[in-house]
């Protein structure tokens, strides 16, 4: 059982972490950063974003059916991108 409990807490902290994946997919946008104006810039844009398309999800969720919800977020990610 103890390998169980450990098997689990490796894979929930190491190999299946969403939040490291999508950290290490940020490393190349924040090399680009040359200053920290420009960092903290990225930043807050980022922030925006994941607010924005948070809160149009949440608004949305109800109203859209669920065989075409997917696309419909990818759209609301993809507007607040483009926008920011």
């Amino acid at each position: 059982m103890a390998t169980n409990y450990r098997e689990l807490t490796i894979n929930g902290l190491w190999k299946n972490n969403p939040a490291l994946v999508q950290l290490l997919g940020l490393c190349p946008l924040l090399a680009v950063t040359a200053s920290v104006v420009n960092a903290l810039s990225l930043g807050i844009a980022s922030m925006l974003v994941l607010i924005g398309s948070n809160f149009a999800v949440s608004l949305f969720r109800n109203f859209i059916p669920s065989a075409v919800r997917l696309p419909i977020y990818v759209m609301i990610i993809a507007a607040l991108v483009t926008s920011i």
